[in-house]
């Protein structure tokens, strides 16, 4: 084993100076390092061009020639192994691809005009050819976006606008830089916005609406249905029929006015003359809000009168005085 040990070490002391030559040339100066060209493999430029040296690394003295157009403003393209092996060959470069799957992706990155950002540009140049200014741009494509070369500051507008009034519709061509290649046609349509009382949280049936319970939104008319309820006095005070969501509009068969008898519910029934007033008891066959007319059974002689409901609990009978004593 001892000796084993040191036949090792004397292996070590030998192969270090036989390390130390290889880096050297014939001459025992150091050799000069070589820079391997390799492909990168994902790139995301901002310029409208890709340039040899966004391709390849060590692309040496040829790495700022133009070899493709770039994609447009945020999107991507591929370039597979043949037109890599195209590239390296015109410039003379000791690189092929390792298989034909190989390929580069070429991202360009873009400043984004939003949505909202057109709407606006639109609904000025639109108010100007006569569009109602309580209307709102609403673009066809909702998913819109815009993206523009990054680096600079471009001037948005609008090229040609075409609007029906008959029918609220428009077409426009949005240019930007020279106008020449920068355009894009965009259509959508005005809508007028009316302001809806919605609920600021959840209620269920039989809870009363107060005017805390309210938020109010803008809406466009044509998405309001017939039933919507857009005036808050008429909501205030009424009772939720069934459960209603928050945030939306509140439709007439959605509330109700609240219950003053519920069916089962002792009743006193009223029954006034110009020359008197009697008040019988009875049992309310139905529930009834004010003003309702309800059925109700006269406890005593099991006698169904229709009464009209006056408040909590009370009716006041409209049939002859002979019928409701019965």
């Amino acid at each position: 084993m001892k000796l084993i040990t040191i036949l090792l070490a004397l292996g070590l002391l030998l192969a270090a100076p036989m390390g130390q030559a290889n880096a050297k040339d014939a001459k025992g100066a150091p050799a000069p390092e070589i820079d391997f060209i390799t492909l990168n493999n994902h790139i995301v430029i901002q310029d409208g061009v890709i340039r040899l040296g966004d391709v390849f690394q060590n692309a040496g003295k040829y790495a700022e020639r133009v070899v493709a157009y770039a994609p447009r403003p945020g999107t991507r393209s591929v370039f597979d192994a043949r037109w890599l092996r195209r590239v390296a060959k015109a410039f003379k470069m000791d690189w092929r691809p390792g298989s034909a799957a190989e390929r580069i992706v070429v991202e360009r990155e873009s400043q984004i005009v939003n949505k909202s950002e057109v709407e606006e540009i639109l609904y000025e140049r639109l108010i100007a050819e006569g569009a109602d200014p309580n209307a709102r741009v609403q673009l066809s494509n909702r998913s819109f976006r815009l993206d523009l070369p990054v680096g600079e500051e471009y001037l948005l507008g609008i090229e040609q606008m075409n609007y029906d009034m008959s029918n609220s519709r428009f077409s426009a061509i949005l240019i930007w830089g020279t106008g020449k290649d920068e355009r894009r046609r965009v259509s959508g349509r005005m809508e007028r916005m009316s302001e809806v009382p919605v609920l600021s949280s959840r209620l269920m049936k039989g809870d009363i609406i107060s005017k805390h319970d309210l938020d109010w939104v803008s809406m466009p008319q044509s998405r309001l249905a017939r039933n919507a309820v857009t005036d808050s006095s008429r909501i205030v005070g009424m009772a939720a029929k069934r459960a209603i969501a928050p945030g939306k509009p509140i439709s007439s068969s959605d509330i109700r006015r609240p219950l003053a008898v519920t069916k089962g519910d002792l009743v006193t029934m009223v029954l006034s003359t110009p020359a008197m007033r009697l008040t019988v008891q009875g049992k309310a066959l139905q529930s009834g809000s004010k003003g309702d007319t309800i059925r109700i059974t006269n406890t005593q002689t099991r006698t169904v009168v229709e009464a009209t409901v006056t408040g909590a609990g009370e009716a006041r009978v409209e049939a002859p005085l002979s019928v409701a004593l019965r």
